[in-house]
């Protein structure tokens, strides 16, 4: 395993072992995942996740381990093709900063299980991701609360600097049973 991290930002994923190795990647995180919550994660079809790979209105940032591809992340402005967001709402809501596209989604985060750790590679992919937008921008995000109850402390300190967030909403899945299920 490579030490040597490189981040490379691109509008399109061209070639297609690397938009199949991405699928793998970002499938395989989400098995996983909805292994440990009712909230189904990584809503993206195969066919859909290749899409996204060449639209060039979500950026991508790929990270790289030596020559291996490890990781993405997806940023988008385009809201509407996120399909479980309401754009409305945040046209609504910041309509200066949705006029001058200025309101971005961050759909995924995801990097390959034995890469996870190295050198604070999802640190690292975020904080390039997020910085390159500037500061005049609003970044929304979703996430399992049971799952990363810390992500707002991990973005300050990978940012390095204090940054203002509010939570616009909570999903909670909850049973009820009268006598214990199987």
């Amino acid at each position: 395993m490579s030490d040597d991290i490189r981040i490379l930002e691109t509008l399109r994923v061209r070639s297609v072992d690397e938009r199949d190795r991405l699928w793998s990647i970002y499938h395989g995180a989400f098995v996983r995942l909805n292994e440990r919550t009712p909230i189904h994660h990584g809503s993206y079809s195969e066919q859909r996740f290749h899409e996204i790979l060449e639209d060039e209105e979500f950026t991508k940032f790929l990270v790289y381990s030596g020559e291996e591809l490890v990781g993405v992340t997806l940023l988008t402005h385009a809201l509407a093709k996120v399909p479980w967001v309401n754009a409305h709402y945040f046209a609504a809501r910041y309509p200066k900063s949705t006029r001058a596209g200025k309101v971005f989604f961050l759909p995924a985060v995801v990097i390959d299980p034995s890469y996870q750790d190295l050198r604070r590679i999802g640190g690292r992919l975020l904080q390039q991701a997020l910085t390159s937008l500037g500061e005049d921008v609003v970044v929304a995000c979703d996430y399992s609360e049971s799952l990363r109850r810390s992500l707002p402390s991990f973005v300050g300190r990978t940012l390095g600097r204090e940054f203002k967030g509010e939570v616009l909403d909570r999903l909670v899945y909850e049973v009820f049973f009268y006598t214990d299920p199987e």
